[in-house]
């Protein structure tokens, strides 16, 4: 796995972070991408801190996964993403960590955990039980959409838009565009346009269509 070609790509899809670098206990800290955020003699004292961390966590904490520590006006969460390497992330307090889970999770192509499931003697027989996909669209909608989310305002407006074209069935086709758009890539503002041509074709009156596109543009124009 590239992880600094990685870490690049997560921090220029997410206008909130600052910078951020990568950790290891062998290598200690590498591919710092925080120039003008902090200086090389602050990292080696944060390295040093972050071994022990690591170090007592390995030894008492297992299940943990994640570092969060609050400054003044910016964040640094660092997480586990594989093989002993440690990613960390400044940003700003309006990022929330559930798009930094889901960013970083696109980005290295790391299966969310599945959400937990009742036993099936506790289900009613005519009920089904509800599909992964089903789950990950509900997961999607709910951090790409929440307030503090930079994707909030002109999702919205792509769904409306939507809605007056294809009528009520609208919300379930944005629904589902939008959790294959997500697994596609890493969602962020520059890869909108690829959302609403997948949405453009569920759209059958060429006019139809071609009214969506045009009411999007300034969309496709900023990305």
């Amino acid at each position: 796995m590239e992880y600094p070609e990685k870490l690049s790509d997560i921090i220029a899809s997410l206008p909130e972070v600052s910078g951020g670098f990568l950790y290891s206990p062998e290598q200690g800290i590498y591919s710092n991408q925080t120039d003008g955020v902090s200086d090389d003699a602050s990292l080696q004292q944060v390295s040093v801190k972050l071994s022990k961390i690591v170090s007592m966590m390995s030894v008492h904490f297992h299940d943990t996964g994640g570092i969060r520590v609050c400054f003044k006006d910016l964040i640094l969460c660092g997480m586990e993403i594989g093989d002993g390497h440690w990613l960390f992330l400044l940003h700003q307090p309006s990022l929330s960590p559930g798009m930094i889970k889901m960013t970083v999770q696109m980005a290295l192509n790391i299966v969310p955990d599945p959400l937990p499931q009742p036993e099936l003697s506790d289900m009613p027989q005519d009920e089904e039980q509800p599909g992964d996909d089903a789950n990950f669209a509900e997961e999607i909608m709910g951090i790409l959409l929440a307030p503090e989310s930079e994707l909030k305002e002109p999702l919205t407006r792509m769904e409306n838009n939507l809605a007056q074209h294809i009528g009520p069935v609208a919300g379930l086709v944005f629904q589902d565009s939008l959790a294959i758009w997500a697994k596609k890539g890493t969602p962020s503002l520059k890869n909108l346009p690829e959302l609403i041509e997948m949405m453009a074709k569920e759209i059958d009156d060429s006019d139809d269509r071609k009214e969506f596109l045009e009411s999007l543009k300034s969309i496709t124009e900023e990305s």
